[in-house]
């Protein structure tokens, strides 16, 4: 019987958040209540309370969810290049940025969790401290982006004047506005399709000749023809 209620909470507790992205989505942050979310839900305002302090709460575990795919990006990332040295640093950080893009198009929910976050959300007042989340969350990003580009550099992989911090900022301000733009105009194009080109040319302009007698990323610039498919 106990597992049961435990079951039956936790399916109370999804069908609020559920509720939440609904009626984030329609009415912004700033906007949706708590009335709002319940009536979404089929619960009562005490049932939400059961489960959440108040609507921050609520967003923070959005927030969290919608973020969390991108630590464990980065972790497979690192994981990949540690066990294998042969590996072009390059080649798979285009190839777990791929596969980033290509999880995140097809989970249906972190798009529209990252809409909220992106599009329906003043972060003023109580949100401020919101706001230094996601610029913590970016700099995470970049961080791994420019640990991977200094790898490559080490081995002699990238063009003179590029710095590896420039470089990583660059090419986190290319990802984040493909998605960005993606979600601003949903089910008009495929983000794999539109964000790819973008990121292989880039990659492919800050890599040097390899000892193989290719540029860094011209593995995946191969691709291009099967990631538009």
């Amino acid at each position: 019987m106990a597992r049961r209620t435990k079951a039956e909470a936790e399916q109370t507790r999804e069908a609020i958040l559920a509720a939440a992205i609904e009626v984030f989505l329609e009415s912004g942050v700033s906007r949706g209540t708590f009335e709002d979310i319940a009536r979404t839900a089929g619960v009562t305002r005490g049932a939400i309370y059961w489960h959440f302090r108040d609507k921050l709460e609520i967003f923070l575990v959005l927030e969290r969810r919608a973020n969390l795919a991108n630590e464990e990006f980065g972790a497979r990332l690192k994981a990949r290049l540690a066990g294998d040295p042969g590996l072009d640093p390059i080649d798979e950080l285009a190839d777990a940025i791929r596969e980033g893009i290509q999880s995140f198009e097809a989970n249906l929910e972190r798009r529209r969790i990252l809409t909220i976050l992106w599009l329906r959300c003043e972060y003023v007042g109580e949100m401020v401290p919101v706001l230094a989340r996601q610029q913590r969350a970016d700099a995470a990003l970049q961080e791994l982006f420019e640990t991977v580009i200094r790898l490559a550099a080490a081995r002699g992989r990238i063009a003179p004047g590029w710095s590896p911090d420039i470089a990583a900022r660059a090419l986190l301000l290319l990802v984040n506005g493909a998605v960005l733009d993606y979600l601003r105009q949903p089910g008009e194009a495929q983000l794999v399709g539109t964000a790819m080109p973008l990121v292989t040319a880039f990659l492919e302009a800050i890599g040097l000749a390899s000892g193989r007698g290719e540029t860094a990323g011209s593995r995946v610039g191969r691709r291009r023809a099967a990631v538009s498919r």
